[in-house]
């Protein structure tokens, strides 16, 4: 179970107040959230801006006129930590995979050439190419 942060656990305690709209069986339904978040759904944003830390960690005082961050609250769900329960959880890294793992996180991969009897050098000049293919080629 991953540790949620402080302003987490304040999102989850307004969002139990939704029966199982946003929870259910302990798991939030952080695409619900998204959803209706991105269609500025009153009650929702209404219980949001009424929690002090959330309003105080996500709005901004512009010309007398307060502006809820959607954009940056909605950021604070897609951080995979909170994703790992979802398949989303690869949104945030695309790669070659061996056995569920990254190919850059396993130590079991080999890099292989189907010329092994080349010896390849970084910085090799022309001249130094040239002559490994004569020396290669005199056995």
């Amino acid at each position: 179970m991953a540790i949620e942060s402080r302003i987490m656990e304040h999102v989850r305690s307004v969002l139990e107040r939704f029966d199982n709209k946003y929870i259910e069986n302990g798991i939030l339904k952080k695409a619900k959230v998204i959803e209706d978040l991105d269609n500025y759904d009153r009650d929702l944003m209404s219980a949001l801006l009424d929690d002090r830390l959330i309003h105080d960690t996500y709005t901004e005082k512009i010309s007398d006129v307060e502006i809820f961050k959607v954009n940056q609250f909605i950021e604070m769900f897609e951080f995979k930590n909170y994703w790992e329960d979802s398949y989303t959880r690869y949104s945030n890294k695309i790669g070659l995979t061996s056995g569920g793992k990254f190919i850059d996180e396993s130590t079991d991969v080999v890099l292989d050439f189907p010329f092994k009897d080349t010896v390849l050098k970084a910085g090799m000049s022309k001249e130094d190419v040239e002559m490994q293919k004569m020396l290669m080629n005199s056995f």
